[in-house]
């Protein structure tokens, strides 16, 4: 031993302890005090839902959407990637993975104007890549765009046909 000063440790699962509870804490004030709260509960049935009526993103349903594309003045775009829309998707809709969004709408550019209606779409409703997409579309300039939140799976539940 040394004269004069005992070493004291901690065992390590009393360390761990309190490293865990000292994140709780830090974590919990960084919460309250911070300025971007952190959702402690989210409804996830209707996440895009809310998040889509918080944007001011207008929503259609199955039968609305069959009326927009069977009247063929909007523009479609499937938000899901490459391979998902060649096995499948609305008639006249065009390939728009959100993932390639930036690829995607320099290819297809010559589609879009301010005042060109854009109806998006992608695998259901607890998919947000359609939604993002229409933030996406918005920021470009977009000013109506439209989220046919049931997207592939209410289409083909609804027994509609596919491209």
């Amino acid at each position: 031993m040394r004269s004069g000063m005992a070493s004291r440790h901690l065992p390590i699962w009393q360390s761990c302890l309190l490293i865990g509870v000292c994140a709780v804490l830090l974590g919990t004030a960084a919460h309250l005090f911070g300025p971007r709260r952190i959702p402690w509960v989210e409804d996830h049935t209707r996440r895009v839902e809310l998040r889509a009526m918080q944007a001011g993103i207008e929503i259609v349903d199955v039968a609305r959407a069959r009326e927009i594309v069977q009247a063929g003045e909007v523009l479609v775009c499937d938000a899901r990637r490459g391979e998902e829309f060649d096995m499948g998707h609305l008639p006249g809709a065009v390939s728009f993975p959100f993932e390639t969004r930036e690829e995607a709408f320099n290819e297809l550019a010559a589609l879009f104007t301010p005042e060109q209606a854009v109806m998006v779409y992608c695998t259901g409703r607890d998919c947000d890549d359609a939604l993002l997409l229409g933030n996406f579309l918005r920021a470009q300039g977009s000013k109506r765009v439209i989220l046919f939140l049931e997207g592939i799976a209410g289409w083909k539940a609804a027994g509609h046909p596919l491209e």
